[in-house]
């Protein structure tokens, strides 16, 4: 899934030539401590911060304060690039751009957080199977056959590396935790846990 599937299109931006006031005033708006920064066609400048501008003029413009940053996202980036890159920047936000550098939105911990819950179907009813598998080839493949073959739609499927083996959770469309219980008990799938969820 692309960054553009979850960017906040809705955000605190200025042109380069804004004043401290406009600057402050759109960060007011927001709630936050600063602004997407672009030239008058639109292009990503950088950002600004409300501590820079604290001690200047208010009718004084903004360009000189202006921060290009070591980190920002394409909106065609994958959004586990971008967690991981807003992991490494430490910033509030990460403007995402366009090949030509336009700026699209920008990405939050809310969107991060909002893609996590999409991805591991967390906002969709049914049941998770959680289970470890050899870290090999056609371990996943046997389960998937299992769950096929029993008319269980898999919603998720997300593996964490555990030594050699994977830790998986598997999000099927059946509310009955029993009845997957059965199923996987029938096929001799080992499994440490199945929780009903109910979605939201």
């Amino acid at each position: 899934m692309f960054a553009a599937n979850w960017m906040n299109t809705d955000f605190p931006k200025v042109r380069v030539s804004a004043t401290v006031q406009e600057t402050l005033s759109t960060m007011r708006k927001y709630r936050v401590d600063y602004c997407v920064v672009t030239d008058e066609e639109d292009k990503f400048e950088g950002l600004v911060y409300k501590n820079s501008l604290a001690n200047l003029q208010l009718e004084s413009t903004i360009g000189d304060y202006v921060v290009f940053p070591d980190f920002y996202v394409f909106e065609d980036s994958y959004i586990e690039e971008a967690a991981l890159t807003f992991r490494e920047s430490q910033e509030a936000s990460l403007a995402v751009v366009d090949k030509d550098l336009n700026v699209k939105g920008v990405i939050t911990l809310t969107e991060i957080l909002e893609a996590f819950v999409a991805i591991t179907a967390m906002d969709e009813p049914g049941s998770r199977i959680l289970l470890k598998l050899e870290d090999k080839p056609g371990q996943l493949k046997r389960i998937f056959d299992v769950l096929a073959q029993n008319k269980m739609n898999v919603l998720a499927v997300n593996t964490v590396k555990d030594d050699k083996c994977r830790r998986v959770s598997i999000k099927v469309d059946l509310l009955d935790t029993q009845e997957v219980a059965k199923v996987l008990d029938a096929y001799g799938v080992k499994y440490d846990k199945i929780a009903r969820e109910e979605g939201f």
